[in-house]
């Protein structure tokens, strides 16, 4: 998200809007942003209202959710902008570049064509429409909406790799049933009409548009919803209601969050480093230089509609134990009786109460302390708890078995760590340090929504960490990878009956909510050297606190002086490949020779860089709760794991693999990294695709030489990866429709195709 503008007055607009004003007013002031305290904002709050309004609208063109009429492009010739048309759009609409969309339009009589029916407008209204955008717009999409009368007209910088569309400008609604002179339309299509401000976000003045045709600029994403609503977009009437809450309240979380980055940028100002990423590493708070990256990343998913979504955690609980806020909270431990606990761990690895124990020292004696006086302590296992999970779900959930002794809070014992980007993994601060090295990360169920689900640790995750633990050391061991990282999870507790829980019952919501798993840190890695830098891959997308670029910026310009690049796309393209050759190669054979296709996406994803020049010099993975696993591959290779039962992990088919690893890798963490790069560095995007297409290639071809795995299967690999179209998941319209672990799929174009 591009630094917020200085814009005039704003009013806030929704319920999130309103409730999040004291919460931000007072970090305001306290961290001496603006006078008064609510300024700052205010002014965060237009800039966050139209990303969320380009996420969503991003989604809806390369997503096409069920219900709506497919998307028109539009490209216009301005060659005759100074003809005697006085820059009249009454010249031929041209195609525009190869890039252009499948089904864009040369002229408006097709364009009349390719709308919706219902849409009934003329060619020569069609044509005026694009009259006074055409100074400053070439390319459009255009979304109709025919059971409002209504289009959508978004003004398109780039269509990037994946059909990753980039906005230029402000996206506007039209209506072509408004004729010049009605004045009755009180109210339009792209507002909501209900006075209940805490079901429909609403203006607290409606806006109207102009009585001559003219565009109205769209305001706030939640002035979509009465749109996709008309047209039978969601899965109900509450599935609607649920996405107008989670528009607003994303839009009141990224104003916050942003507000965050000016605090960080005095801290890295203040530091005198030989490079940002020494100065982030040393001047924003942390229990270590990794989990500082992760603290700068204020922007929340970048695909997601509803990426800043925190249902659960208000403003000032925001401000108590989100990451861009908090660089520690407080963890809490709870016991739980072992006749009552599933506790899983891998070979060679203790328990993790045992775990605990070793590292916090005092942690034992004060469990011991609250115990039912006739049981020993080693009756009981211990998990570490998040504080609004301990505080907020423990004293109701269980408070039968609190009562009966099985679950048993340990109120007198409290340690900082500094929570990561995804709120529910923390890392514990230094001076309490296990004999074998740093901290372990801990993993922690939080009653709070992110994107599509509940941010609890089902006991499928707690039984298959430490499985898959064992079957991805094995696999290390053999392949000695020199660029890829998988970080352990060594041992995990939940809460769990004796007679296992059903998956679909209460029972089940127990065990996840009371849960908790132990993951390697990244500086334990063999391939984390002692001055290397583990920078969580999602930074690099974000500004650079106190620029007003990305971070990745600054890495090209460091690497391309070290390899003495001549220009600045040819830094960036130097850059580029030796990320690529550390990310993508072993994790093509890992799915290839073993079936294990990881989730590495931007978040999941650490890249390892020498501060010295920025040079990538390895990728760790982690979260092995969103692998899949082809268990057929593993069994050529002679290993096995039995997951918990309904465990997403097991692989259905190859499919399932290349779904996962495809889309994560490529459409996600790369694809946004290549825009990003595209966006702000002179560098073709054709000739970023063709590398990283060269360099799976080179991997497959490397693969082939391996008589170990079947050459059909890498086939079938490599035709998969480079299918065009390609299956692209459609956050958007899994939203729209209420699913949350079920794909819903779209096709998009492939760039490693496009640019062979």
């Amino acid at each position: 998200m591009t630094k917020r503008r200085r814009s005039g007055p704003i009013s806030l607009r929704t319920t999130a809007e309103r409730n999040a004003l004291g919460a931000a007013s007072r970090y305001a002031r306290a961290n001496d942003l603006s006078s008064p305290g609510e300024t700052a904002y205010l002014e965060a709050l237009a800039d966050a209202r139209n990303e969320i309004l380009f996420r969503l609208v991003r989604g809806l063109l390369r997503g096409r959710p069920a219900g709506l009429a497919d998307p028109a492009f539009v490209a216009i010739d301005r060659s005759d902008s100074n003809d005697g048309a006085s820059g009249s759009a009454r010249g031929p609409f041209a195609i525009g570049d190869p890039s252009e969309p499948p089904n864009a339009v040369d002229d408006p009589s097709s364009l009349r064509e390719a709308l919706s029916p219902e849409i009934d407008v003329s060619v020569d209204r069609l044509r005026s429409l694009f009259d006074p955008l055409r100074d400053r717009h070439r390319r459009f999409a255009l979304v109709p909406f025919p059971g409002s009368e209504t289009l959508l007209l978004a003004p398109l910088a780039a269509r990037h790799g994946y059909d990753r569309f980039r906005f230029d400008g402000s996206i506007r609604g039209w209506s072509p049933a408004e004729r010049p002179g009605d004045s009755s339309a009180d109210e339009t299509a792209v507002e909501s009409t209900a006075n209940d401000a805490n079901a429909r976000e609403t203006a607290e003045k409606p806006a109207r548009r102009t009585t001559n045709g003219g565009l109205e600029r769209i305001a706030h994403p939640v002035d979509l919803v009465p749109l996709l609503e008309r047209e039978g977009a969601f899965v109900d009437g509450a599935q609607a209601e649920r996405i107008r809450f989670e528009l607003s309240d994303s839009v009141a979380n990224l104003a916050l969050a942003q507000l965050a980055g000016d605090v960080h940028a005095k801290a890295v100002d203040a530091i005198d480093a030989g490079s940002t990423l020494e100065a982030i590493a040393a001047g924003v708070p942390a229990a270590d230089p990794a989990s500082a990256f992760e603290r700068i990343v204020t922007d929340g998913h970048p695909f997601h509609p509803a990426g800043k979504l925190r249902r659960g955690m208000s403003a000032a609980d925001g401000l108590a134990y989100a990451p861009e806020f908090a660089d520690r909270i407080d963890i809490r431990f709870v016991a739980i009786d072992r006749a009552f606990a599933l506790e899983s761990h891998a070979s060679g690895s203790d328990r993790l109460t045992e775990r605990l124990f070793e590292t916090f020292d005092g942690l034992e004696p004060a469990v011991e302390q609250e115990l039912p006086s006739d049981a020993g302590r080693d009756e009981y296992a211990v998990v570490p708890v998040h504080p609004l999970q301990y505080h907020r779900t423990v004293p109701e959930r269980y408070a039968r078995q609190r009562d009966d002794g099985r679950v048993v809070p340990i109120p007198e014992f409290a340690r900082p760590a500094t929570p990561l980007l995804n709120l529910r993994t923390v890392v514990p601060h230094e001076g309490e340090r296990t004999a074998d090295g740093p901290i372990s990360h801990l993993k922690l169920a939080i009653p709070v929504q992110t994107t599509n689900v509940v941010r609890t640790l089902s006991p499928n995750a707690v039984s298959n960490g430490p499985r898959l633990t064992d079957v991805v050391r094995a696999i290390d061991e053999r392949e000695s990878f020199e660029t890829l990282g998988i970080l352990a999870e060594p041992a995990a507790t939940c809460y769990h009956p004796p007679s296992g829980p059903d998956p679909g019952g209460e029972a089940f919501d127990d065990a996840r909510h009371l849960s908790a798993l132990l993951r390697a840190a990244p500086s334990a890695h063999r391939l984390v050297p002692d001055d290397g830098l583990a920078v969580v891959a999602s930074s690099l997308v974000a500004d650079a606190p106190g620029t007003d670029r990305p971070l990745v910026c600054e890495l090209i310009d460091r690497y391309g002086g070290s390899v003495d690049a001549r220009t600045d796309g040819e830094a960036a393209l130097a850059f580029l490949e030796r990320y690529v050759a550390v990310v993508v190669p072993d994790q093509l054979r890992l799915l290839s020779a073993y079936g294990i296709a990881l989730e590495s996406h931007l978040q999941n994803s650490l890249v390892v860089f020498d501060p010295d020049d920025a040079r990538p010099v390895a990728t760790l993975v982690r979260d092995l709760g969103g692998i899949r696993a082809h268990r057929g591959r593993l069994a050529d290779r002679g290993l096995s794991f039995e997951p918990y039962p309904n465990s997403d992990l097991d692989a259905d088919g190859e499919r399932d693999c290349y779904r996962k690893l495809y889309y994560a890798l490529f459409q996600n963490h790369l694809a946004e990294l290549v825009a990003t790069i595209v966006r702000e560095r002179e560098v073709d995007e054709a000739d970023c695709w063709r590398l990283i297409r060269t360099s799976c290639e080179r991997t497959f071809e490397r693969l082939r030489g391996d008589s170990s795995v079947p050459s059909d299967r890498i086939r079938r690999d490599e035709r998969a990866l480079v299918s065009d179209p390609t299956e692209h998941k459609a956050l958007t319209a899994m939203r729209l429709r209420g699913k949350r672990h079920e794909y819903v799929t779209s096709e998009v174009a492939n760039p490693l195709a496009r640019y062979a």
